[in-house]
């Protein structure tokens, strides 16, 4: 690199070469921009007049409250659907699915754990909820 009068010269292939990477980074950017608001932008086609979706759609049933039903009959409904969406937490703040009478297989992040809720009768061992595995990184 040369001065010219105190200043020093950069030579044109470095700004050159500064100048279009700075461009392609720019169009790397733009076209991320642009590519995420469009996929997130489409919507699905709207069913026809007078249909009620899709078929495949499965409706959820309400979580159940189990202060409402005896031990037993959380136990026999569980056991008949397999799985069964109960509120819990404290003051039944939410929905928890539990699994039965079988070990259910969770997701690899989480993992299987025998629950207990409070029902009309007291407290009962209905069956296994998946909840998150411990990480210590």
């Amino acid at each position: 690199m040369s001065t010219l009068a105190g200043r020093q010269c950069v030579p044109p292939l470095f700004t050159t070469l500064f100048a279009a990477r700075r461009l392609g980074a720019t169009c790397v950017a733009a076209a991320t921009v642009v590519l995420t608001s469009a996929t997130y932008s489409q919507t699905g086609q709207a069913p026809a007049a007078g249909t009620t979706g899709p078929e495949s759609r499965e409706q959820t049933p309400a979580p159940l409250r189990p202060e409402d039903l005896s031990c037993n009959d959380l136990k026999a409904q569980l056991k008949a659907a397999g799985q069964l969406s109960i509120l819990s937490g404290p003051r039944g703040g939410w929905g928890d699915t539990f699994y039965g009478p079988a070990v259910p297989r969770c997701q690899f992040w989480q993992m299987p754990q025998f629950t207990y809720v409070r029902a009309r009768d007291g407290l009962c061992g209905v069956g296994y909820i998946c909840i998150d595995k411990l990480s210590f990184d």
